[in-house]
């Protein structure tokens, strides 16, 4: 053996593994943010009303990136669209307006952290801040608001 002592082999071995393979590790950490934030998004599609406004609406997105920014845009018949973006990490609380058959998911935020814009519109594109955005929704239950809360609040504190 090349080692007298096996603890220094081992610690030879792990110093060896980190300086070789340095990102293997780390997937480890990111895995469960990962998680949630894909389980959210899931969420979040899944809960989105987008039939309330279908006659003008062709196409709506929501994103939520591993930096923590929540997306939504709506892009309009008459190609206007409507963007909303912030990071979790300004995220006060979710409020919710309506039945349980459909309604609206308030986003609040500390400060006028939502950026606001608008594109192709007739009226004249619109760049501005806001507390807050609201998602239609349908078929929403306490307890899907709970676990969508308590998911945001996990991303939030995991990504500071």
């Amino acid at each position: 053996m090349f080692f007298k002592h096996k603890s220094s082999t081992v610690y030879l071995v792990l110093l060896l593994s980190l300086c070789i393979f340095p990102g293997a590790s780390s997937g480890v950490a990111d895995e469960p943010v990962k998680i949630l934030i894909d389980r959210t998004l899931v969420r979040f599609n899944a809960l989105h009303y987008h039939e309330s406004e279908s006659a003008k609406i062709r196409k709506c997105e929501i994103q939520l990136s591993e930096e923590g920014f929540l997306r939504y845009r709506k892009t309009y018949i008459n190609g206007k669209q409507e963007y909303y973006s912030f990071n979790l990490s300004r995220l006060v609380s979710l409020d919710y307006f309506g039945s349980i058959s459909s309604g609206e998911l308030s986003v609040n935020t500390e400060e006028d952290d939502v950026i606001v814009q608008t594109f192709n519109d007739r009226s004249g594109n619109v760049d501005s801040m806001s507390t807050y955005f609201r998602l239609p929704v349908h078929d929403i239950t306490a307890e899907d608001l709970n676990s969508l809360q308590a998911d945001l609040a996990e991303i939030k504190k995991r990504l500071r």
